[in-house]
């Protein structure tokens, strides 16, 4: 899959998308997840920003550099502000969380390897070579 087939069949699920992340916004999102010790951005998450500042599809999220307001529920937080709560905890040095759904959170490390983690124990419960595999994962379970 590439970002075309995954943005093709997210919008065909209906997701809806935050507008696109300025190069300025994305820049400083990867050096303040560096400063939290995070994994910085990789380049399909750049790309992504680049296209979509951010993805919501029913309950499931991918969290975009800056708080999303795009449904009346509720703001969906930044990629910034949901590590920046989970920093402290010592199997998340060197991920990101940038993606929820009701059973899981999703992750990239620092080679940009993306994981399905295990919402209360944060294990690792998959490993993907496809990040947009995880992506679709991630938020075709929030359409369920």
């Amino acid at each position: 899959m590439n970002l075309d087939e995954f943005f093709s069949s997210m919008k065909s699920n209906g997701a809806l998308l935050a507008h696109a992340a300025p190069a300025n916004i994305i820049t400083i999102a990867s050096g303040t997840l560096q400063n939290i010790r995070a994994a910085t951005l990789p380049s399909f998450m750049i790309d992504f920003y680049k296209m979509a500042g951010g993805m919501i599809l029913g309950d499931a999220y991918i969290f975009g550099p800056e708080e999303i307001n795009i449904t009346k529920k509720f703001p969906v937080p930044s990629i910034i502000d949901v590590n920046r709560e989970i920093s402290n905890i010592p199997q998340m040095r060197g991920k990101t969380i940038f993606g929820r759904n009701d059973l899981f959170l999703f992750a990239f490390d620092a080679f940009g390897i993306c994981f399905m983690l295990d919402n209360l124990t944060l294990k690792p419960m998959r490993k993907y070579d496809d990040p947009w595999r995880a992506m679709t994962d991630c938020l075709i379970v929030g359409k369920i």
